[in-house]
């Protein structure tokens, strides 16, 4: 499905336009939606240097086009190959790291109730069905389940919308599929819940091993078809088939710019579940401004920029860099890390339904070691979220400030996080222009700060 300008800037706001574009991102679809990058970024912002809004956005349009990005996908090889070839068109000296690890390859995931598909993907790490579908009843999971009291049947369970966007060791999410395969079940039929109603994607810890049973998450927009089907005892049948590689290969981006005894590293995650335009796409729009921009000073600090993959399953990529090329703290003017959800819109409830604001979501986290506090109160003044914490640390930026850097970093978790509706229209120029502004005072006063 081809997404074009018109239609963008038409759904834009809307729900509509969100559900438009989540439909086409499933897990194992053999889909196709691209939207025009520069007739839909020429709209948002003037063209004034490798972080105007333009530019950024434009960058967000690309990442997006190129597909899901889950590790070591043929997506987030892409992005790799992307990324590297920008940083060399940039000027800096660019380079790979490989890095091994175990991933499933989605082939076909298919759920059918009552003759009905209902859009599903797979909770990590998946246990397939095999080529044969697993066909039953479908029954919803009671507390304290009796063993083998769902022998031959599918469980239906719920997610509950505040338990996060990841899993932990003893996390409802566990407790429940764990209870249904103590009870018997063939398998998991997860429904997230939240506000969009989306499917809601799960990080997973490194090193998790399959599920004991196939799980697959659906969203509450198809919650009737399901809880029709538990009254009506219908036929459920679910296939989830791909590939267990425990070899597979995945991809961190690495590019320098040579200049000055003191070096500030930039990273920024490169995976996700889906297309994730605004979970990932300012991030990775920043970090390639910041890049382009680090290369024309003429003088100023040197510069290491780095891009991670493994991110949704336990941030493998970074522990590789961090185990392997990182540099030790003293050498380190300061850490930036991008991380998730730096720019998106915010929304509000209407009588007729959600309606997307013209302003960034404040729900934002400005994550600091204590002596940058007031450098960063100066250079983020009037940014809303965007006031330094200390003490705070979510996703890679944890494993950073746990390796003794001095460092901030952004992160978020925003109305569309983790969902196939993650579309470009969460996020936009105007509100990622500001950040990158912000980011550039923050940098060029670094060498006059101390480093504490």
């Amino acid at each position: 499905m081809k997404v074009t300008r018109r239609e963008l800037l038409r759904g834009a706001g809307t729900l509509a336009g969100a559900v438009l574009l989540g439909d086409t991102d499933v897990i194992g679809a053999n889909t196709s939606s691209t939207i025009g990058r520069r007739a839909v970024a020429t709209t948002l912002g003037s063209d004034n240097g490798p972080l105007s809004g333009t530019n950024l956005y434009e960058d967000i349009i690309t990442y997006y086009n190129i597909g899901e990005h889950r590790t070591a996908t043929e997506g987030d090889l892409k992005t790799s190959q992307w990324l590297l070839e920008q940083l060399r068109r940039a000027g800096l000296k660019a380079t790979s790291q490989s890095f091994s690890l175990r991933q499933f390859f989605v082939r076909q995931t298919k759920l059918t109730v009552a003759d009905r598909n209902i859009r599903a993907v797979p909770l990590w790490f998946p246990h397939s069905t095999g080529i044969v579908p697993i066909t039953g009843t479908l029954v919803s999971l009671e507390t304290n389940q009796q063993p083998g009291s769902l022998r031959d049947r599918l469980a239906l369970v719920k997610f509950p919308a505040d338990a996060g966007g990841a899993m932990v060791e003893g996390s409802i999410h566990s407790k429940l599929i764990r209870a249904a395969a103590t009870a018997g079940a063939s398998a998991v039929i997860a429904m997230s819940e939240g506000p969009t109603k989306e499917i809601v994607a799960l990080n997973s810890p490194a090193g998790s091993e399959p599920w004991p049973i196939p799980v697959v998450l659906t969203g509450q927009r198809d919650e009737q078809p399901l809880v029709d089907a538990v009254k009506s005892a219908a036929k459920v049948t679910l296939l989830l088939v791909g590939d267990d590689d425990k070899d597979a290969k995945a991809k961190n981006v690495i590019a320098r710019v040579d200049r000055g005894k003191d070096l500030i590293v930039i990273s920024t995650p490169q995976s996700g579940w889906f297309r994730c335009a605004a979970e990932r796409g300012p991030g990775i729009a920043l970090f390639l401004g910041l890049a382009r921009w680090a290369s024309r000073r003429p003088a100023g600090p040197g510069f290491l920029f780095v891009s991670t993959s493994g991110h949704e399953i336990g941030g493998l990529g970074m522990q590789a860099f961090l185990k392997d090329l990182a540099p030790t703290p003293d050498r380190v003017l300061c850490w930036l890390h991008l991380g998730a959800g730096i720019a998106s819109y915010a929304w509000e409830e209407t009588q007729s339904g959600p309606r997307r604001l013209q302003e960034p979501d404040s729900r934002r986290l400005l994550m600091t070691s204590p002596d940058l506090v007031p450098l960063l109160t100066t250079t983020f003044a009037g940014q809303p979220g965007l006031t330094p914490t200390v003490g705070r640390a979510v996703g890679e930026f944890e494993l950073i400030i746990k390796g003794g850097y001095r460092c901030f970093g952004i992160a978020a978790a925003h109305r569309f996080h983790h969902t196939p509706a993650d579309s470009p229209e969460m996020t936009g120029a105007e509100i990622i222009e500001p950040v990158g502004r912000a980011l550039v005072n923050t940098l060029e006063a670094l060498p006059q700060s101390s480093k504490g």
